[in-house]
């Protein structure tokens, strides 16, 4: 008989489950997640050249708030360089997407950081540099085409300027395209560097 009672309340307990789960509703997507139902042709739609045109400094590293990554390729960071670079005459990227391999070896740094041995770099044939935001399109041969639309945060930016990378959380925010995969909203910490 107890033998009966424990298959019977194992059961019950069980039914309850699958009626809780059924009940829930899907969560929404974080920022930074997997999109569907955005077009990619939207993102930096009718971008052509290279623009780099911005009335006070801007530059430095953008981080990703949230995980963005295609199997194991993890994006690390976007760079803007200064714009006398865009005027010194030099062919040196203005604009750049920084990627690791998170499951190649690490090693040490000089610093003590941790980095990954495989690294991929991007640099965006073509792209747009505002005192509004930041649009690029580039390939690469592994990730596939990479498209980029976002908006800079006044505020943030200028507290990333004062060296201030705890004020400037979200200093980019836009949506971005690697290969078929879309990340809607995707949020970047701004950040000068060591």
């Amino acid at each position: 008989m107890s033998r009966s009672i424990l298959i019977s309340s194992a059961s019950f307990i069980a039914l309850m489950g699958c009626e809780a789960g059924e009940m829930q509703t899907d969560p929404v997507p974080a920022p930074g997640s997997q999109q569907t139902g955005i077009e990619d042709a939207s993102i930096a739609a009718g971008l052509t050249g290279r623009t780099f045109d911005v009335t006070g400094e801007l530059f430095g590293y953008f981080l990703p708030q949230d995980e963005i990554a295609i199997g194991s390729i993890e994006l690390d960071h976007i760079w803007v360089e200064p714009v006398w670079r865009a005027e010194d005459g030099t062919d040196f990227p203005q604009v750049g997407l920084a990627f690791d391999d998170v499951s190649s070896p690490t090693g040490i740094g000089e610093l003590g950081n941790t980095y990954y041995e495989v690294t991929y770099s991007v640099m965006p044939e073509i792209y747009s540099v505002t005192d509004t935001g930041l649009s690029f399109i580039g390939q690469h041969e592994l990730l596939g085409e990479i498209r980029f639309e976002g908006r800079w945060n006044p505020e943030h930016v200028a507290e990333m300027m004062a060296a201030n990378p705890q004020n400037a959380g979200e200093a980019l925010t836009g949506d971005l395209k690697i290969g078929d995969v879309i990340f809607n909203d995707v949020t970047f910490q701004g950040w000068l560097g060591d």
